[in-house]
C-alpha cells in the first residue's frame, strides 16, 4: 500500500491583499476572515509571515476560498491603513548655503548702488534714478517701486537690513523655498510701495529695503497661520507674536529716528507678506501638493523683475 501525499496548504492572503489595496494582514483581519471561511466549512490556518500574517487553506478548498473572502470583501471592504510619513521634513538650516550665497550677491548688488555720498559704483546718482517718488511713478515709472528696495540711506541701514532680513528670509525659505522666499519678500515689498501713491501726497520720496524685510516677516506669518488653521496654539501662534513685536519695535524706531523711518513701508509691508504668505499655503492647500517644485522659477522671476526694473531706469 503506498503512502499518502501531504497535501500542500497555500498562502491566499497576498492575492486578496493586492486586490484591496493594502500592504500587510493584520491579526484582526486575518481573524475576520478566519470566521468567514469557517462558516463556509473551509479548512484554514493563520501563521506569522513576513511582512504581516499568512492565511492558509488547503490546495484543493484554494478557488472556493478566494471566491467567499471576495465576496465578504465587497459587501465588507476594509478600511485603508495609513502609514506614518517618514520623509525628512524640510529645515531652514537645510536653505542656509542658499540663502548666504543669494544674500551675498544681494549684498554686493547693493552695496555697487551705494549710499548717498558714501558708496557706489561708475558715479551714478542711483537715488535720483531708481529712488520711489509717488509722483513719478503715477507719470507711468512704475519700476521705481522696485528699485528703491535696492537703495539705502547709509551703511548702517545697509548692514541691518542685510542682518535682520536674512534671518527672515532663512526662516520663509523653510517654509517654502529659497526662490519662493525672495519672489514673496519682492512682491510684498513691490505691492506695498504702489500702494503708497494714492495714500501719500504727490512727490513723497522714500527709500530702503526694509520694506522687502518686513514683507518676509509677513510672509512667513500668513503662511504658517494657513498651514496651523484649526491646530493653532498659543505656543504655535508665538512666531506670528514675535513679529508683531519685531515690526513694533524696528519698524517704528524712537521718536527722532522716526523722521526718517518709512513707516507706512514698514507696516504695509508686513501687511502685504501675510496677504502672500496665506494665499501662497491656500494654493498649496487647493492643489494638494507643495509649491517647492516652482520655487527655483519664482527666484529667477525676482531677479528678472529687479533686472528689468533697473534697466529701464538706466535708460528710459
Amino acid at each position: 500500500m503506498l503512502p499518502t501525499q501531504r497535501q500542500s496548504w497555500p498562502d491566499i492572503a497576498p492575492e486578496l491583499l493586492e486586490a484591496v489595496g493594502l500592504p500587510e494582514l493584520t491579526m484582526d483581519m486575518a481573524q475576520q476572515w478566519a470566521l468567514v471561511l469557517q462558516a463556509r466549512r473551509v479548512p484554514n490556518r493563520i501563521r506569522q509571515g513576513w511582512p504581516g500574517l499568512r492565511l492558509l487553506v488547503p490546495a484543493s478548498r484554494r478557488e472556493e476560498a478566494l471566491e467567499e473572502l471576495r465576496a465578504y470583501l465587497e459587501e465588507n471592504p476594509p478600511e485603508p491603513v495609513s502609514l506614518p510619513d517618514l520623509r525628512p521634513r524640510p529645515s531652514s538650516w537645510g536653505e542656509l548655503p542658499g540663502v548666504l550665497w543669494s544674500l551675498s550677491i544681494v549684498t554686493v548688488f547693493l552695496t555697487l548702488t551705494g549710499a548717498e555720498n558714501t558708496l557706489g559704483a561708475w558715479l551714478v546718482d542711483w537715488h535720483q534714478l531708481g529712488g520711489g517718488d509717488t509722483r513719478l511713478m503715477a507719470s507711468g515709472e512704475w519700476w521705481r517701486a522696485v528699485t528703491a528696495l535696492t537703495l539705502h540711506a547709509d551703511v548702517a541701514h545697509l548692514v541691518g537690513n542685510v542682518c535682520l532680513g536674512g534671518t527672515f528670509l532663512l526662516l520663509l525659505a523653510g517654509e517654502v523655498g529659497l526662490g519662493s522666499a525672495w519672489f514673496l519678500s519682492l512682491a510684498g515689498a513691490v505691492w506695498a510701495n504702489a500702494a503708497k501713491m494714492p495714500m501719500q501726497a504727490p512727490g513723497y520720496r522714500f527709500i530702503g529695503s526694509s520694506t522687502a524685510v518686513f514683507a518676509s516677516l509677513g510672509a512667513l506669518a500668513g503662511v504658517r497661520l494657513v498651514r496651523l488653521g484649526r491646530h493653532l496654539r498659543w505656543r504655535r501662534a508665538l512666531p506670528f507674536a514675535a513679529g508683531l513685536m519685531i515690526l513694533a519695535f524696528l519698524g517704528v524706531g524712537s521718536e527722532e529716528e522716526s523722521r526718517r523711518i518709512d513707516l507706512a513701508g514698514h507696516f504695509m509691508g508686513f501687511g502685504a507678506g501675510v496677504v502672500l504668505g496665506a494665499g501662497y499655503a491656500c494654493v498649496e492647500k487647493l492643489a494638494k501638493r507643495s509649491g517647492r517644485g516652482l520655487s527655483p522659477w519664482l527666484g529667477v522671476a525676482a531677479a528678472a523683475v529687479v533686472a528689468l526694473s533697473w534697466a529701464l531706469a538706466l535708460l528710459v
